[in-house]
């Protein structure tokens, strides 16, 4: 499941904010013979906070300062899936396939069911995964995607909340008690996924993530690899080439990385000293023997 959203400079936020974006699905006959949940029983679901005026209007805040009037981050009150203030759905008492979709402007989703059954996520960003796995719990940042297969076989006549974080509804799923066929599958295995070896890398970059804030501290500058937005190209990697990046988040937040129309394979992910790094590279700067 892929998407797509408004990039407009300056505004991007306040378009995706109006409600410019929506997704699509590709698919190959290779997830068309796992025989997974399908048509009716295939359900987007689009996850996005907001918030409204006592009219019922999107109210988009503003700093308090005229000559910034950007926010650096929004977190709303109102929880939207497909469009809908807590909504709920109607499912027979059966497997469903939920393609899931972050488009929040800074919240993470942290998914679980109110009676806590298994969740068999069975791809991500980039499809399908090797096999499922069950889990009780989904984290999505955002513009990520999740693919799960959700079993409401037995509980017929259930209601069920999905719930984000400490138990703050997000929808209600409505499990009919009339007993409906099924002959979908949960493969318990999706699709071969050769790992890439770390040998195969022709070249190897390190691209730092920061941020600068002004003297109260609010971030007004953001910087990949100590460049702007609007700085020529500095990477070039050759198509079907292998390379190996190291991205270092120095800024205060979680940030969400993804490369825009190519695969990649995470090798690890590791703590650091951030303000040590920082401060190392201001030495080097300055022309300091460490």
């Amino acid at each position: 499941m892929l998407w797509y959203h408004d990039h407009t400079m300056g505004i991007n936020r306040l378009n995706v904010y109006a409600g410019l974006f929506g997704l699509f699905i590709v698919r190959d006959p290779a997830e068309q013979m796992l025989n997974l949940p399908r048509g009716k029983y295939e359900i987007p679901l689009v996850l996005y906070d907001r918030m409204f005026d006592p009219d019922g209007q999107l109210n988009y805040p503003v700093s308090p300062h005229p000559e910034i009037p950007w926010i650096p981050e929004f977190f709303g009150d109102a929880v939207i899936v497909n469009g809908k203030l807590l909504p709920y759905l109607d499912l027979e008492p059966r497997k469903y396939r939920f393609r899931v979709l972050n488009a929040a402007n800074g919240r993470f989703f942290h998914l679980s069911l109110s009676n806590g059954q298994d969740i068999h996520q069975i791809g991500t960003d980039q499809g399908l995964l090797p096999a499922p796995v069950t889990l009780r719990q989904i984290s999505l940042a955002p513009g990520e995607r999740v693919d799960i297969v959700l079993d409401f076989a037995g509980q017929g006549g259930e209601q069920i909340i999905m719930n984000n974080d400490s138990f703050r509804p997000v929808m209600q799923l409505r499990v009919a008690r009339t007993k409906s066929p099924d002959t979908s599958s949960l493969p318990s295995v999706l699709r071969p996924i050769r790992r890439i070896a770390e040998t195969e890398a022709v070249n190897t970059r390190t691209l730092t993530l920061g941020e600068v804030d002004d003297l109260r501290k609010d971030p007004v500058v953001m910087l990949l690899n100590d460049t702007h937005w609007s700085a020529p190209v500095t990477e070039r990697p050759v198509l079907d080439s292998v390379e190996i990046w190291n991205l270092l988040n120095l800024t205060d937040d979680a940030h969400p990385i993804h490369l825009h129309l190519v695969r990649f394979q995470i090798l690890d992910r590791r703590r650091f000293d951030a303000f040590g790094y920082q401060n190392r590279q201001i030495l080097r700067y300055r022309g300091k023997t460490l």
